[in-house]
């Protein structure tokens, strides 16, 4: 049995083990490379050459949260359109 990894754009899609030659299992345009001899592959490593890296770590999202002061503003636009809605005595 031999695994192969299947690319795009030069990233590991899925891996597959076969006997077969999966060029003949799927349609033709597909790129695999047989990556038996190599060890800890996981899909999203990157092809370097005839290795593989692991991607890079994701940037951290930072989220800033709202002031006081903006909660604030916001609230007193909800409480206006609440009161445009409530029906006038």
């Amino acid at each position: 049995m031999k695994t192969f990894a299947r690319l795009v754009s030069g990233v590991v899609a899925e891996l597959l083990t076969t006997s077969s030659d999966p060029t003949q299992l799927f349609y033709p345009t597909l790129q695999w490379v047989d990556v038996t001899s190599q060890t800890g592959i996981q899909v999203g490593y990157v092809q370097s050459g005839a290795s593989f890296t692991a991607p890079p770590p994701p940037t951290p999202v930072v989220i800033q949260a709202p002031s006081l002061a903006q909660l604030q503003s916001e609230l007193a636009a909800l409480s206006a359109q609440i009161a445009a809605l409530a029906p006038h005595s």
